[in-house]
């Protein structure tokens, strides 16, 4: 959780996929302050959009936010991805759904309420694996 969910009525390209996805997560996290490890993206192609609509990203999103931060995050969203593909933002629609955190597991457990991961003892043992595995990973690229 969050869940995006892109959806095109062509192929994203494989190329794209990644830095698309980076994308989204970083303005989801930069926003919310939401974890990195919870942004969820998947593409979806071949689907019918409405007219003049290139890309429609659908998202559920924890609820419990001010609707000042979600109608930027739809906004931030809108307009990063139309400057990503080099396409006028009004050829992107965004959808977010608010959906309790209770509702919603990430590997066997309940996510904690927005604003209190930091109290959330499995999510910062999750943190703090994600960054070892992340410094890990840069000292095997440098040697």
């Amino acid at each position: 959780m969050p869940l995006y969910n892109v959806s095109t009525p062509g192929a994203v390209e494989m190329s794209k996929r990644q830095p698309l996805s980076k994308l989204i997560m970083d303005t989801h996290c930069c926003l919310t302050s939401a974890p990195e490890s919870l942004v969820n993206v998947l593409f979806n192609q071949n689907i019918p959009l409405k007219k003049g609509i290139v890309i429609h990203l659908q998202a559920n999103v924890r609820k419990g936010r001010t609707s000042d931060i979600n109608d930027r995050l739809s906004l931030e969203m809108q307009n990063n991805i139309a400057h990503f593909f080099g396409i006028d933002a009004s050829g992107v629609s965004v959808s977010l759904f608010e959906v309790p955190a209770s509702w919603v597991m990430e590997g066997g457990e309940l996510l904690p309420e927005p604003g209190e991961e930091a109290s959330c003892e499995w999510l910062q043992k999750d943190l703090k694996e994600c960054e070892d595995e992340k410094k890990h990973a840069a000292l095997e690229t440098m040697t």
